[in-house]
């Protein structure tokens, strides 16, 4: 753990925060490319970004507040105070993708244009993600005696070491990353890398649950729910794409 990269002054920089920002900036970048291989404005590019950071932060609080609605009940002045336990990923993604589809329509992009972009940055910037978890101490994983375990300070009240789920993920993101940005050519369907990634997020969340612990004993379960459903929405997007979705290629009308 090393949650604190250094101070300057009264101002403290958290790892966590480095790593989240490095990583909308490389999911930009990729986004940045992808739009002028495209013949697209790449510019744009920031417009959704910023979208997709407000959208992506409200909604990740937001699902954090419903599935923990009895305790902020109770709690009413700690629902706007948020911190890197208080985010659930799935209602950032969902909020994040809104936002930027809203702000894509006014830039005279294509709804399914939009969600591709999305399908081959989201995965790079949640791999770069997991490694300011690493260092922030979140996110941790189940006891373990395999030899790469993570032993936490005992100030963490973690005892022995622990799953590197962070770790786990980061290369599984980087795969599925690696993966759609080398086929990003070949899909006959717009729309097609969107529920791949989709589809193969589901597969690593729901994987990654049996090694990940949380102080609450039903959530695992949860977000392996959440993935599975997931992945049959996407599975069905894929098997039917050839009437679900847009021909590649096709400039059609805008968002």
């Amino acid at each position: 753990m090393h949650r604190v990269l250094f101070n300057i002054g009264d101002l403290t920089v958290y790892s966590y925060g480095v790593f989240l920002a490095l990583g909308f900036i490389v999911a930009t970048l990729v986004a940045r490319q992808r739009l002028a291989e495209k013949y697209r404005n790449p510019d744009v590019i920031l417009d959704l970004l910023l979208a997709a950071v407000v959208g992506g932060i409200v909604g990740s609080r937001i699902f954090y507040i419903i599935g923990h609605w009895s305790y902020y009940m109770s709690h009413k002045g700690e629902i706007l105070k948020v911190n890197m336990d208080g985010l659930v990923f799935y209602g950032g993604l969902l909020l994040g993708f809104v936002f930027a589809l809203l702000v894509g329509r006014w830039r005279h992009l294509r709804f399914w244009e939009v969600m591709d972009l999305g399908g081959l940055s989201v995965p790079i910037a949640l791999g770069v993600g997991r490694i300011g978890c690493l260092l922030n101490g979140c996110c941790y994983g189940k006891q373990t005696s395999l030899p790469w375990g993570i032993t936490y300070p005992a100030s963490t009240g973690l005892m022995g070491p622990r799953h590197p789920t962070q770790v786990y993920e980061l290369i599984a993101d980087v795969a599925l990353f690696a993966f759609l940005w080398w086929k990003r050519d070949s899909w006959e369907r717009e729309g097609t890398s969107f529920w791949l990634f989709v589809m193969g997020y589901a597969v690593i969340r729901f994987t990654m649950e049996f090694f990940r612990e949380h102080t609450l004993s039903s959530a695992a379960l949860t977000f392996q729910m959440v993935s599975l459903a997931l992945f049959l929405a996407a599975g069905v997007a894929l098997l039917f794409r050839y009437r679900l979705l847009p021909a590649a290629g096709d400039r059609g009308e805008p968002l």
